[in-house]
């Protein structure tokens, strides 16, 4: 099992070295709103700055809003060069439900490119959030931020949400 970093018996503990053992966070505390729009931009929120030369396991917890007609999509920025991928779990696309309970039926599962445009499925609501969890491996060659690209799949006045508690971690394993 790999670590990172590698620490030794006898080794000097010092600040830089404690804090390179901790994970990157960075957490939504206002949440985003984005109408009329299918262009993808970045979280001003959900965005962290990656190493050169390393490799990170990245998480991102979303909670979203979207009425049927305007829908959200992602795709992730990462460092020019940056090799891996990303899985998801969340409502498929198809379904737009508007019960009490969240939205019901298919889920979203799957691995994909960074680049590649996830639709997620909603409670048909501009404020009842739902929830979308994507992970995976960014290996780095440049330094630069890893980061939730988002938009609206379709354009729409009611305005598409990223809510507040949303988060994301960066830990670096190599």
């Amino acid at each position: 099992m790999s670590q990172y970093p590698a620490i030794f018996a006898g080794q000097r503990i010092t600040a830089a070295l404690l804090t390179s053992t901790l994970p990157l966070d960075a957490y939504k505390t206002t949440a985003t709103v984005r109408a009329s729009t299918t262009v993808f931009a970045d979280d001003p929120d959900l965005i962290l700055a990656l190493e050169a030369g390393a490799t990170y396991w990245v998480e991102m917890w979303i909670k979203y809003a979207a009425v049927t007609a305007e829908q959200f999509k992602t795709t992730w920025t990462v460092p020019v060069g940056a090799s891996g991928g990303r899985s998801r779990i969340g409502v498929s696309a198809t379904v737009n439900d508007t019960s009490s309970g969240g939205p019901q039926g298919d889920g979203a599962f799957g691995h994909h490119n960074f680049a590649t445009s996830l639709t997620y499925g909603t409670r048909n609501s501009a404020g009842n959030l739902s929830v979308a969890y994507e992970q995976g491996s960014v290996v780095t060659t440049t330094a630069g931020n890893v980061a939730l690209s988002w938009a609206q799949a379709t354009a729409g006045a009611a305005g598409t949400m990223v809510g507040s508690g949303s988060y994301i971690r960066a830990r670096r394993i190599a």
